[in-house]
């Protein structure tokens, strides 16, 4: 008992979110790297389907099934890996959260810290898990399809892979202004959710009606932020795909496998980039309160 409180004190008095993030993989590294290879190799299955299907038409249009047999193999293996993968999360994540709540709960209670604070701490430490259970396996998949679709467009075309690489340039600026929005915006709202417990407790219906009010405020102004992120990302890639269109056609014009392929490996490249901005919000959100946890 006394060596598991040694392992939740380092855990509290780390200060980085990266070192946060470290001591609970290491605590669990056994439950998160099963989950994490059946993600893995989910991915590759995704990362296949293209290839496999555009392979598929050029051979059913030479009177061969071989290339549907396979298809048919790829996802039906698919499907059992994802059944299997669902399972397990909900029982190893949920394990996870359940001794992460009880070890912040008795720490930070022998530190002396106020009961509310611990309430709204126990609560927002179910964020850690989130970010291991639904973030990493979201990251997972954003990079198996930004560099596993931008490896397989720049096999079809180089200059297609070009164009792709190109968009990073102003994607990035924009999320790295985003990143500053969201971690004020985020800082702002943990303030909130740490004073509830009081409020509720003392229950003036102006203080109550204050807060809730302050929470939606901060919420709305979130999701504008996102919203908006989101919105101007997406003129970039309205461009790209303009030009991606316009190649593909171009050059392929005599084989439909190929440009239902360069369009698939297009779109899985686009729905990486899609994932971004939900994942800069959540580092965000999981940097301040990785601070709170270490305040005392």
């Amino acid at each position: 008992m006394q060596r598991k409180s040694l392992h939740w004190k380092r855990f509290m008095i780390a200060k980085p979110l990266g070192q946060l993030l470290q001591v609970l993989f290491s605590r669990y590294r056994g439950l998160i790297l099963v989950t994490y290879g059946l993600t893995f190799l989910e991915n590759i299955f995704e990362l296949l389907y293209p290839f496999v299907i555009g392979m598929t038409i050029n051979r059913l249009l030479q009177g061969s099934y071989a290339g549907l047999m396979a298809l048919v193999c790829i996802w039906l293996l698919h499907t059992l890996t994802g059944v299997c993968r669902n399972i397990y999360d909900t029982r190893a994540f949920t394990q996870i959260y359940g001794h992460l709540a009880t070890s912040i709960v008795l720490d930070q209670k022998r530190q002396g810290i106020p009961t509310s604070l611990i309430v709204a701490r126990s609560s927002l430490s179910r964020e850690f898990v989130d970010f291991f259970e639904q973030d990493i396996p979201k990251i997972i998949t954003a990079l198996f399809g930004f560099f596993g679709a931008w490896g397989m467009l720049l096999v079809y075309d180089v200059q297609i892979a070009l164009y792709c690489l190109l968009l990073c340039i102003p994607l990035g600026v924009l999320n790295y202004f985003y990143a500053q929005r969201s971690l004020a915006l985020n800082g702002q709202l943990n303030n909130q959710l740490e004073q509830e417990v009081d409020i509720l407790a003392i229950g003036h219906s102006e203080d109550v009606q204050l807060h809730f009010y302050r929470l939606s405020k901060i919420r709305i102004q979130l999701s504008n932020a996102a919203a908006i992120n989101w919105g101007v990302m997406e003129l970039f890639i309205i461009l790209l795909f303009m030009a991606v269109l316009i190649r593909t056609v171009g050059i392929f014009s005599s084989q439909p496998g190929e440009i239902y392929a360069i369009i698939s490996y297009a779109w899985n490249y686009r729905q990486s980039l899609d994932t971004v901005p939900t994942l800069v919000q959540q580092l965000g959100r999981l940097q301040d309160i990785g601070e709170r946890m270490q305040l005392n």
